[in-house]
């Protein structure tokens, strides 16, 4: 396989993290949406998710030969729901980080770039003296719980939000630094 580099996007990055995103949602939509409602194509994500996390600085990208493969958003932005769940453990909002909008080009399933976005996030975390990495999944995306716990992710509950009107089950994840 070719060379991969994770690395903060860039404003040249927009275009083709945009793309991955339309790539990923119009594979859902072909296939099993594992995301369905939430991941569809010109609702999220979409290229203004891409933008508001690049002028954040908190937007990363993986290349496989310079070119976009993967992307994620990586914060410390909570949905305020996440104070009642039973983490397993207790610590101040800045000493939690938050992984978003984990997207692989569909050609590169199955590849091992999740895994390596994964595991570049956890040591970006662990560098920045986070105590804790936390995400969450839509619970029928199988393939994503599967990941999370391939990279030593402990579940720790089901968590129900309403978004857009639609009340959502959730799996929620915790990797302790």
């Amino acid at each position: 396989m070719e060379k991969t580099v994770i690395t903060k996007a860039v404003s040249e990055d927009i275009d083709s993290i945009s793309e991955l995103y339309d790539a990923v949602n119009t594979y859902f939509s072909d296939n099993v949406n594992y995301c369905f409602p939430n991941w569809q194509k010109g609702k999220y994500p979409v290229r203004r998710d891409a933008l508001e996390a690049l002028q954040k600085d908190t937007l990363f990208v993986l290349k496989l030969s310079g070119k976009p493969e993967g992307s994620f958003i990586l914060d410390n932005k909570q949905h305020p729901e996440y104070r009642k769940i039973p983490w397993g453990i207790q610590c101040d909002d800045k000493e939690v980080m938050v992984m978003h909008t984990v997207v692989v080009n569909p050609s590169y399933r199955k590849k091992g770039l999740g895994e390596q976005m994964i595991t570049y996030g956890i040591n970006y975390c662990r560098q920045a003296g986070a105590k804790t990495l936390r995400l969450d999944t839509h619970y029928k995306n199988v393939p994503a719980r599967r990941l999370y716990e391939k990279c030593g992710f402990r579940s720790v509950t089901k968590w129900s939000a309403e978004i857009d009107e639609v009340n959502q089950e959730f799996d929620v994840f915790e990797y302790i630094l």
